[in-house]
């Protein structure tokens, strides 16, 4: 049954001799990270990069009892920890505490060295009397009656330790290195986005040149079939000599060019009407247009519509 009973005195001598800490209360046991690296004595697997030893406000007490609540279930050791009453630090509830887990100590430790600063990788130490109700950070009324959590060797907890976290408001702070690569990465984004801008301003320049190109020779094209068709209508109707039908055939051969399709290609004949009708000189000569249409259609060449032995 030893530390059933010790002193506050015998209870801080041998703390500090353990872990080479300087407490002089036993209410500085409320922060829980004497008690982390008492079960890290132990068994050597407490994560004691996460305990803060030079905590002072509540919300980090809470988090080396989370730390403690870990090795608990881990090792299947049934205690209820009384957390609302110890972070208070309260001499009694942490007096009682500081006993069992004395007793525990002495019915568990082995006899291999521990060495309690390099664990804790020479960090600052506390030393003070944790105040947490004189921290800075706004904490929430807790309900007394009765909240606890127990240790059991299932693992599971019936507190609400983890449902009371959210209520301090807690900021995340970004990495600094992560911060720079973001701002790197926004740069680079929008050194793209401008390289994209000016490309699709050079592409719509160039489409608009095209498009006036298109427009332009379109025109000329159109001029050269109103005039075949004009030429043709004015020599069947006897106003123009066909010269042995030489005219008529050099009119034919234009036709022939200016209808030529490609493989695999067909022209629409609804677009064609709009067309004729949008573009066209009068109504006789669209009439005469769609008849030649009609009447050269079946013998119009697929390639080569101009050989090397027809002359004009």
């Amino acid at each position: 049954m030893s530390g059933i009973g010790e002193s506050r005195t015998e209870l801080i001598n041998w703390l500090n001799g353990l872990l080479h800490l300087n407490y002089k209360k036993i209410e500085e046991c409320g922060s829980g990270a004497a008690y982390c690296q008492i079960m890290d004595s132990i068994y050597g697997d407490i994560p004691m990069h996460r305990v803060k030893f030079d905590g002072t406000a509540e919300y980090e007490f809470q988090t080396n009892f989370k730390v403690l609540q870990g090795s608990f279930a881990k090792h299947h050791i049934e205690k209820t920890v009384y957390v609302e009453k110890l972070i208070r630090c309260r001499f009694q509830d942490n007096l009682e505490f500081l006993q069992w887990l004395k007793k525990y100590w002495v019915q568990n430790k082995d006899e291999s060295f521990y060495d309690p600063e390099a664990r804790r990788k020479h960090r600052p130490i506390n030393s003070g009397h944790p105040t947490p109700g004189g921290t800075s950070i706004n904490i929430s009324k807790r309900s007394t009656s009765g909240s606890s959590i127990g240790f059991g060797s299932n693992g599971t907890a019936s507190n609400s330790l983890g449902s009371r976290s959210s209520s301090y408001g807690l900021s995340r702070r970004v990495p600094s290195d992560q911060l720079v690569k973001l701002q790197d990465d926004l740069s680079q984004a929008t050194l793209r986005i401008t390289s994209l801008n000016k490309e699709i301003g050079t592409y719509k320049e160039a489409m608009n040149i095209m498009e006036r190109e298109r427009d332009f020779y379109f025109g000329k094209l159109r001029d050269i079939e109103i005039l075949v068709q004009s030429t043709q209508d004015l020599i069947k109707e006897g106003i123009y000599n066909a010269g042995g039908g030489d005219l008529s055939k050099v009119l034919n051969k234009v036709q022939q060019i200016l209808y030529a399709t490609e493989d695999g290609f067909e022209v629409n004949q609804e677009d064609g009407q709009m067309l004729d009708q949008e573009t066209a000189v009068q109504d006789d000569n669209q009439r005469s247009v769609r008849a030649f249409r009609r009447e050269t259609a079946q013998d119009v060449p697929a390639h080569n519509l101009i050989t090397d032995e027809e002359t004009f």
